[in-house]
């Protein structure tokens, strides 16, 4: 009898464990004592304090031993179940081997009738092994808040410190910890009702470090079944779990170490060699769905503006939106550049900061989201990885999609650190050909350089508007516009309009949707949906201003293309500049020479405008001839200069109203050859003129003067000058002949042509620009 209930009271309190024993078993003593001899009451108590005093200390020690052989034996047994135990791991599987330590613990720590064993997962705890619950349990997940208010002690629990928690103390926690009570829930539903019969439990929290990474939780059935004996064995079995956590978390950053040189050198290598952003997108993500062993990913960039993300290449649900200007603020990318961390989620679809526009919203899916970096720490963009499912990830994903995202990251930089030096490369030499290409004041370049900028800008259209006193009117438009486009821009834009205030006077203005800008919405109307509006030249004598065109909507030109578009403006303006001030020059010019040639014609006493008259008809003639602007107005020169070599010739034979004498006409035919060597002292006439001045009376068939030249070998100025001019003069009333009907005139023109005096391939050109065809073939009849 002392030996059975000694043991069961010394641990709490020896000498009231003394006290009972003792007693008991004297009283036993003296019982058969008394029995046996059948003596006095007084002998009797007089023998139980004589026993007493002689065997208490005797049974006393006798007991103690006899508990600390029991302990022994038991720690033996536990020494010998934990080693048999961590003998049969090695051949487990991870599942196995947590079912089989808790199933030892179950069976060998005093008490206990059940358990559980959870172990930290990112930011949960799973429920990895269980004895008596069922298979419905593994896998559910509690917040680590819900660990340490299950514990009860959140400062011990983080110290790793066992409690023991009776039926009483699991009804507080139950009825006053919320959290406790939903997972309790789930548990109880998870285990078919098992949890609600649990009366006692043994908790045992389990460092690693500073952290908490596991939990022993042993379970009895009926109320007070653990004690201190129950708690030392546990811990034994929390030191093995400890052990076997530190190993296995070796072995996982040993082999996530090699996972991550393994992915180091297969994405290096993927990436090698690939030039532009758009290759390197589109691998970058290929490679993140294969390595990430994911189903969809996403490569978003930062936009020049900043102000959005835009993605370049995707894979899985993000296909549907490729190309999707996400703006600032907006989704889970600009959330993970904000804060330059990864942003791991286990129930992506729940979190209200995801952005997408899905026409077909995906299920329940995982989803990492990674900042991209460059080596200055500016943000590049974002790498997205997701998996179906909840809770797809662990923490070595996101470190692994770390490695990928600062490999991307490097490639993206250099990479767009090399098209940055072409793109300025290929601006620079653009806007080289077009200096050079403009360097020349001819007009006739206006049409090539338009359309360059065009294509530097990557517009449907271009034109220029001039400002005039009554508004913006439109001087040139080239490009791919409807015929409703092209008629409404060529109304002119009055001064007062709101939109000539936009037109800025440094930088450039813009609009990457015409349709949502107030004052753009008729553009938008007949079908211009971007414009780029810049100041080419704001000068007094001259304000112009360019416009690029798109036709569809867009974010606009961006700052390269911005810088670019300036240059060229800029180009553009100078050679605008030049031709205006040339054209304003030659104005000057062509009045003072076209006064000269008048006053020749005064001087001369020829029929009045005959001047103007011929130089309209080479100007004509030319235009048949498809000359240039500049070609026409040298032939208008050359017309007002003809004659101005008979300013030498004296009045006598210039003014003689009869036939002029052998030797006068012989002086006659010098004003040729002297109004060349006037107007050869004169820069700014051009050679074209000079050589009507010089060449103007040479004959087709080469008996013409002075220098005697024939057929093609006669200037073409000189040649159309000359059919103009005998056309005016027979058209015109002279001293010594009347004028001829133009039809007269043509056929004698004709005949003339003929005769060998005229080129007769001009003086057909000529005849039919004049609509006198006709005239010729019976001049021929």
């Amino acid at each position: 009898m002392a030996r059975w209930l000694y043991p069961r009271l010394a641990p709490k309190d020896p000498i009231r464990a003394l006290a009972v024993a003792l007693p008991l078993l004297a009283l036993i003593n003296s019982g058969l004592l008394f029995a046996a001899t059948q003596e006095g009451l007084d002998r009797l108590v007089l023998g139980f304090l004589l026993q007493a005093i002689s065997a208490g200390p005797l049974l006393a020690f006798y007991l103690t031993a006899l508990q600390h052989q029991q302990r022994s034996e038991s720690i033996e047994s536990v020494y010998s179940a934990l080693l048999d135990t961590m003998a049969a791991l090695p051949q487990r599987s991870e599942a196995e081997l947590w079912s089989r330590l808790l199933a030892s613990a179950v069976q060998v720590v005093p008490g206990a009738q059940a358990g559980s064993i959870r172990l930290r997962q990112g930011a949960d705890f799973v429920f990895v092994a269980q004895q008596g619950f069922g298979e419905g349990v593994l896998g559910l997940r509690s917040s680590v808040h819900e660990a340490m208010t299950w514990h009860g002690d959140p400062l011990q629990w983080r110290r790793g410190q066992p409690r023991i928690a009776n039926h009483a103390d699991l009804r507080r926690v139950w009825a006053t910890q919320t959290a406790n009570y939903r997972l309790y829930e789930r548990l109880n539903q998870a285990s078919r009702q098992r949890i609600q019969h649990i009366r006692s439990t043994l908790c045992v929290p389990i460092l690693l470090g500073d952290e908490v990474v596991a939990e022993i939780n042993l379970d009895a059935f009926h109320d007070r079944a653990f004690d201190c004996r129950s708690i030392e064995v546990a811990r034994q079995y929390a030191q093995q779990v400890r052990a076997l956590l530190a190993v296995h978390r070796q072995q996982s950053e040993l082999e996530a170490r090699i996972r991550e040189l393994e992915v180091i050198e297969a994405l290096s290598g993927a990436l090698r060699g690939l030039k532009g952003t758009s290759e390197i997108t589109r691998r970058l993500v290929y490679e993140t769905i294969r390595l990430m062993n994911s189903e969809h990913a996403a490569l978003l960039l930062l936009d020049p503006d900043g102000e959005h993300q835009r993605c370049y290449a995707a894979a899985g649900m993000f296909l549907e939106i490729k190309d999707t200007p996400v703006p600032k603020g907006w989704g889970l990318g600009w959330a993970a550049i904000e804060t330059r961390a990864p942003i791991w989620l286990d129930q992506a679809h729940l979190d209200p900061r995801a952005y997408g526009q899905f026409k077909h919203p995906p299920g329940a899916y995982s989803e990492i989201v990674i900042p991209l970096l460059n080596s200055q720490g500016q943000p590049l963009g974002v790498l997205i990885s997701a998996r179906n499912g909840e809770r797809a990830y662990h923490e070595r994903d996101v470190r692994l999609l770390q490695i990928i995202g600062n490999i991307a990251a490097n490639a993206l930089e250099r990479v767009r650190a090399a098209e940055s030096l072409e793109a300025e490369i290929a601006e620079k030499t653009a806007l080289l050909e077009l200096s050079q290409m403009l360097g020349d004041n001819d007009a006739a370049l206006l049409p090539v350089a338009m359309e360059k900028i065009r294509q530097m800008g990557h517009a449907d259209a271009i034109a220029l508007g001039v400002q005039e006193p009554d508004g913006y009117h439109l001087r040139w438009l080239t490009g791919h516009l409807g015929a409703g486009a092209r008629g409404f821009l060529q109304k002119p834009l009055p001064l007062e309009h709101p939109l000539v205030n936009l037109i800025p006077q440094e930088q450039a203005f813009q609009v990457g949707d015409t349709a949502a800008h107030p004052l753009l919405k008729p553009y938008a109307r007949v079908g211009i949906r971007s414009m780029y509006l810049r100041t080419v030249l704001n000068e007094p004598e001259l304000k112009v201003a360019l416009a690029l065109m798109r036709l569809e909507p867009g974010p606009g030109w961006g700052p390269a293309e911005d810088r670019l578009l300036e240059g060229a403006a800029q180009i553009l303006g100078a050679l605008l500049l030049r031709l205006e001030r040339t054209r304003q020059l030659e104005a000057a010019y062509e009045g003072a020479l076209r006064a000269i040639g008048l006053a020749l014609e005064a001087r001369d006493r020829e029929t009045a405008g005959h001047t103007d008259r011929v130089a309209a008809l080479v100007e004509q003639l030319g235009r048949a001839l498809g000359l240039s602007e500049t070609e026409l107005r040298d032939l208008r020169w050359g017309a007002y200069l003809h004659d101005v070599g008979k300013l030498a010739l004296p009045d006598a034979i210039l003014l003689k109203p009869g036939k002029l004498t052998l030797e006068e006409f012989c002086t006659m035919r010098t004003h040729t050859h002297l109004g060349d060597d006037l107007v050869r002292n004169l820069p700014f006439v051009p050679l074209v003129a000079r050589q009507i001045v010089r060449h103007h009376h040479e004959r087709w068939d080469g008996r013409g003067y002075p220098d005697g030249l024939a057929g093609e070998n006669i200037p073409l100025a000189a040649r159309i000058f000359a059919v103009c001019d005998v056309f005016d003069a027979l058209c015109s009333c002279r001293p010594y002949k009347t004028a001829l009907s133009p039809e007269q005139a043509a056929q004698e023109l004709w005949r003339s042509a003929q005769s060998g005096h005229l080129d007769q391939n001009l003086v057909k050109i000529f005849l039919k620009t004049q609509g006198l065809e006709a005239a010729a073939s019976q001049a021929a009849d």
